[in-house]
């Protein structure tokens, strides 16, 4: 008897033990089995170690980060040029002279996003056609401008498409 245990007690109580021990041996195995695929899986089943594809995987992200940046300043200096564009624009047509009959003259006005850009009129007469440009700056310009050159300033200024519309669409 060991320290007042009789011998069969002492017996199942290690043979619980043991098998105990050997149903978490079994589940640990199995466990690990299990990461290892998942790791195999992870590394598309090559010859690659773990650290190596962690490294690899650091320098990818890294290439990222860097494109996206350069990514980045494209878009804003994409979005700054097109903001200078004369991408607005505004058309009036009128009747200068008594002596025509149709509304043949016009003042066009191409403005970027500032207000900046230039108004064309053009004078429609029986014997002649003049054109005059003058420049616009934040919707002005230092030439005295007519009320038709200022109206189309105005509807090129405030001249909104619909997003996702094309301009011929929105003319129904």
């Amino acid at each position: 008897m060991l320290s007042g245990l009789p011998v069969n007690v002492v017996m199942i109580s290690s043979l619980i033990i043991a098998l105990v021990s050997l149903i978490v041996a079994i589940l640990s195995w199995s466990s690990a089995s299990r990461v290892k695929r998942r790791i195999t899986r992870v590394l598309r089943g090559g010859g690659i170690n773990i650290e190596e594809s962690l490294a690899k995987t650091y320098d990818e992200a890294a290439t990222a980060k860097q494109a996206a940046s350069e990514f980045d300043q494209r878009l804003s200096l994409l979005e700054s040029k097109q903001a200078q564009t004369l991408s607005k624009f505004g058309l009036v047509r009128f009747n200068p002279f008594d002596d025509t009959g149709a509304d043949l003259s016009f003042s066009l006005a191409l403005l970027n996003e500032y207000g900046d850009g230039v108004v064309m009129t053009s004078l429609w007469g029986r014997n002649e056609v003049r054109l005059y440009a003058k420049p616009v700056i934040k919707r002005d310009s230092r030439y005295a401008l007519s009320q038709e050159e200022r109206s189309a300033i105005d509807l090129a200024a405030t001249t909104r498409l619909p997003k996702d519309s094309h301009p011929a669409e929105t003319s129904s």
